[in-house]
């Protein structure tokens, strides 16, 4: 209130109501639509985004200040929306920065200083983001609207200049995204409506239209289905079963090059998301490249928006740090080695080396010589 008065700012209530944020399921059968909904319907894609959000939702968000840690860490990095986990929320947030570009907050419970408590993420559906002939920016939800400083904007995906939202693959990479979808229904109709014929019946006489069908109705009726008695066939009638296999039909690489389209799309080296790619065995060595490129080129660019625009919600002199020591944390071995050498260097202590590897200090000394 105190800070509302000094400010003339007018009190109002933030109490909106949302559109559901229930995403339908894809049709089987109709026109194609890209939509959040069909796009996590690819496996590939599903998992893409399941990998990205959930590694950097399960990680430890706080605040610091001269590279310290802040104790207690302030409630809106902690648990930004009160109803849900930080890890819900800050996996979400990346999950709509990811599939649209953007990610939407609306601000409140502020303390006495005017700094916010509590950070509710919104369907980016909800939110249209409007700028007037001043340049200045504001937010249109639900009929109501918000200014820049009632609303986090984090704009990820695609940033043009000019542009005041982001652009996600749902909007640039609608082709590459549709191309999947249609080799999955392809594939999924080629299986169900049995548009390849399994078998052909030969005759060695001419047939009407009517006969050919009252023929295959029975040959169907006797031996369709889960039948397996063996057919018995007259009149120098024959049959011919016909093996279809996935190779010949390209639908094998066809699918596997859209795997590898929306791998590149999503930014996931495609052996992280079950896409085996021809010609390249994984080794150790391959892993941790992948690893490394995994961390430094997809989760680097998500984590660093959502730092910079998190740290705005801070008093000055904090800023707003994932802790990603476990991304960088090497196996067992390297670890103990690099130990070795410092120890010998005399530039760390063993209490130092039981802090990095979370143990007690200060319970065995050891004398290391060089």
């Amino acid at each position: 209130m105190i800070f509302n008065n000094l400010f003339n700012r007018e009190e109002r209530s933030t109490t909106i109501t949302l559109p559901d944020r229930y995403i339908p399921p894809q049709s089987l059968t109709g026109g194609l639509t890209v939509t959040e909904g069909t796009t996590l319907s690819i496996p590939v894609a599903y998992r893409a985004v399941q990998l990205i959000s959930d590694s950097i939702g399960s990680l430890s968000f706080g605040a610091h200040r001269d590279d310290e840690r802040l104790d207690p860490t302030p409630a809106v990095l902690r648990q930004p929306d009160p109803n849900q986990t930080r890890m819900e929320t800050i996996g979400a947030t990346v999950t709509s920065l990811v599939m649209r570009g953007n990610a939407y907050f609306i601000l409140g419970n502020r303390d006495r200083f005017g700094f916010p408590q509590s950070a509710i993420l919104l369907s980016p559906d909800a939110v249209g983001v409007v700028i007037d002939r001043q340049g200045n920016i504001s937010y249109q939800v639900n009929g109501t609207t918000y200014d820049t400083s009632e609303i986090l904007h984090i704009r990820g995906g695609v940033v043009t200049p000019g542009s005041i939202s982001g652009a996600g693959p749902l909007q640039l990479q609608r082709r590459s995204l549709a191309l999947s979808l249609a080799g999955d229904e392809a594939a999924s109709e080629s299986h169900v409506s049995g548009s390849i014929p399994s078998g052909v019946i030969n005759s060695p006489q001419e047939m009407s239209q009517e006969e050919a069908t009252i023929l295959k109705q029975s040959f169907m009726k006797a031996h369709g289905g889960r039948q397996k008695s063996p057919a018995v066939l007259t009149g120098g009638l024959t049959y011919q079963a016909l093996s279809w296999s996935p190779d010949d039909l390209q639908l094998l690489e066809s699918r596997r090059y859209s795997s590898e389209q929306i791998a590149t799309i999503f930014g996931v080296p495609p052996a992280m998301i079950g896409v085996s790619t021809e010609g390249n065995s994984k080794t150790y060595s391959n892993v941790q490249q992948d690893n490394r490129f995994f961390v430094d080129y997809t989760l680097r660019g998500y984590m660093s928006r959502i730092e910079q625009s998190f740290s705005g919600l801070l008093p000055r002199g904090q800023v707003a740090l994932f802790d990603a020591d476990d991304f960088q944390r090497a196996d067992r071995l390297q670890r103990y080695e690099a130990h070795r050498i410092g120890l010998e260097a005399g530039w760390l202590t063993v209490d130092e080396v039981r802090r990095l590897e979370d143990l007690p200090t200060g319970q065995i000394e050891v004398e290391v010589t060089a």
